[in-house]
């Protein structure tokens, strides 16, 4: 097939999902593959982004149980996962700089070998203990594949230096393992967010940004803007959006503070439906399946975009 053909299926792509009056994108065949997909949300759809893999708040974190039964439970979900590299060089998924809280294993993840990593078993935030060990990034990545979820893969930041490592890391594995348009990479500063475009020009980005013109240098098509977890911005979804950037929001946070508890204090957590009419896009959340009662005709058309 000649790249023409491909760039012509592309955008005729893109145009079959966006309605009539919908804010168009700059076409995609600049960017990644995935763009596609999120793009076609401006015909109504929502994404969930799990945080952690977690179907729930009870559901180990970063392990293929709790991403297959997210993607299981919400067809389209995103799966949140964090990629950290062990002292030989492999790419398993750990939160933490160690095993210690979700695991029974113990010791920084840097400093221990890929076998001695698997010779740990997860745990659940409630103290079961599950017969599976962390999963490398492949493994994470085929079992988000099985259930058609999205991975977003958090390169944690560290010094500069470190982080970029990782991420090439992160992006020489996803190609491995031909997952190049199924992922999304997570970066915190726009030194590195302008190093991992430039890295891995075919996948998404999920970026920081504070305004628009924060997306100087970027790859508009490349990006899903993140724009914090504390306060809603309604002004910069819809600038964001008017620069064809889908926009993420974080619901999520610690016991007591984030917005997923003050949405559900009142047993009616219909505010997660005013961030959808406000412009957000990716709503990322520790109660994925709440989110989903709230918006599920939203998350069905979501699931229906072609990927």
């Amino acid at each position: 097939m000649t790249r023409t053909l491909v760039a012509l299926l592309l955008v005729s792509t893109t145009a079959a999902c966006v309605a009539p009056g919908a804010e168009p994108r700059p076409a995609v065949d600049s960017g990644p593959a995935l763009a596609a997909y999120f793009d076609c949300m401006r015909d109504g759809g929502v994404v969930i982004s799990a945080h952690r893999g977690q179907v729930s708040p009870e559901a180990a974190e970063n392990a293929v149980s709790s991403i297959e039964a997210t993607g299981r439970a919400i067809p389209g979900a995103v799966v949140e996962i964090d990629a950290a590299l062990t002292r030989d060089g492999k790419l398993v998924l750990m939160h933490d700089d160690s095993l210690d809280r979700t695991t029974t294993g113990r010791g920084k993840v840097a400093d221990l070998t890929l076998a001695e990593v698997k010779a740990a078993r997860l745990t659940t935030p409630g103290g079961q203990t599950l017969d599976e060990a962390p999963p490398t990034l492949a493994e994470a990545l085929a079992a988000a594949g099985r259930v058609g979820a999205i991975a977003s893969i958090d390169l944690k930041p560290s010094d500069e230096a470190a982080t970029v490592a990782l991420a090439r890391a992160v992006v020489d594995e996803v190609r491995r393992v031909g997952a190049q348009d199924r992922v999304i990479l997570i970066t915190y500063s726009d030194a590195t967010a302008r190093a991992v475009a430039a890295m891995a020009p075919e996948m998404m980005l999920s970026v920081g940004l504070s305004s628009p013109d924060s997306l100087e240098g970027l790859n508009p098509p490349q990006v899903l803007a993140w724009t914090g977890t504390r306060e809603e911005r309604p002004a910069l979804w819809r600038s964001l959006r008017e620069r064809g950037v889908e926009v993420q929001f974080g619901t999520l946070g610690p016991a007591g503070r984030s917005r997923d508890d003050a949405y559900a204090a009142d047993g009616d957590p219909s505010e997660y439906r005013d961030l959808f009419r406000e412009g957000v896009t990716v709503i990322a959340t520790d109660t994925p399946l709440v989110v989903q009662r709230v918006l599920a005709a939203e998350t069905a058309k979501a699931a229906a975009c072609p990927r």
